[in-house]
């Protein structure tokens, strides 16, 4: 539930409300909030103490919001191709803390070929320890891009998060932590390792605004600073705008850029490109 406090005048919950507040307490009853005052249930609450909103009792069902975008582009003729793109997210949050799952994949085929085949699965885990610190106790990343030589690349860690931004409108979080990242090359000289472990440093950030009614702007941006075998320090960027079509369906277009400082280069001695961009059309559903 979003509402911006400086418009409301009065609300009334026709249903149970679960609110949030700075003290990691909540609370659950008929809300209505008047000339500025939150009430519960009749009773009154410091309006500057509330953190989270969530429509109905506290139930697994009203924890979770899901997307799911999808985009294709088939071509024959001079020219036989396929495309495929999707993008999912999955979105827990409580009043106490928020669970994500992000996927991101593509994949294109022309004549005969795979020109690209990769996947990005990020999930982490928050638990606020007050309005805007929150302890991230674990985060992980599945990578895979063998046409980049990387058969897989698994991160794992934790760290700590502030919310720089967070209004009806717009959010902006940033977090940083230690982590693990174990690489399994797709081939390789005779002479070279096929796999590789070293520690890491992993800081990412997240925008996301309401530019209009109808029109959502999100952006992240991820840092990865391991050794050189591992990439050196790599980035993935993505910056996206959302318009709602219909109550259920969006359409969607997202830039990504991903940038690996030292790639591996393969058994015939070829290094992978440094950047890769992709622009990615999609059609999305709300479930």
């Amino acid at each position: 539930m979003v509402i911006d406090w400086e418009e409301v005048q009065v609300i009334q919950s026709h249903s149970l409300v679960s609110v949030g507040f700075t003290n990691l307490t909540t609370k659950t009853g008929m809300l209505r909030l008047k000339s500025g005052k939150v009430y519960i249930d009749g009773e009154e609450f410091d309006r500057s103490k509330v953190m989270t909103l969530i429509a109905g009792e506290q139930t697994e069902l009203n924890y979770w919001s899901s997307k799911i975008s999808l985009g294709a582009n088939l071509r024959s003729g001079n020219t036989d191709q396929v495309d495929f793109s999707a993008i999912a997210n999955a979105h827990r949050r409580t009043t106490e803390s928020r669970f994500n799952f992000d996927y991101l994949g593509n994949y294109s085929k022309s004549k005969g070929e795979n020109n690209i085949n990769n996947h990005r699965l990020n999930a982490y885990f928050d638990w606020y320890l007050s309005k805007q610190f929150y302890l991230r106790p674990v985060f992980a990343e599945i990578y895979l891009d063998p046409i980049k030589n990387i058969q897989y690349k698994n991160t794992l860690g934790f760290g700590m998060g502030y919310d720089i931004m967070d209004t009806p409108k717009s959010n902006w979080s940033i977090t940083g932590g230690p982590a693990y990242t174990f690489t399994k090359f797709d081939n390789v000289a005779i002479d070279e390792s096929e796999d590789d472990g070293s520690t890491a440093l992993v800081v990412d950030t997240a925008f996301d605004t309401e530019i209009t009614e109808d029109i959502d702007f999100n952006t992240l941006y991820r840092v990865q600073y391991g050794n050189e075998k591992s990439g050196g320090y790599t980035h993935h960027a993505l910056a996206g705008f959302s318009i709602e079509l219909t109550d259920m369906f969006d359409l969607d277009l997202s830039l990504v850029w991903d940038h690996t400082n030292k790639p591996q280069a393969d058994s015939n001695g070829t290094l992978p490109d440094k950047n890769d961009y992709q622009f990615i059309v999609g059609f999305g559903i709300d479930i």
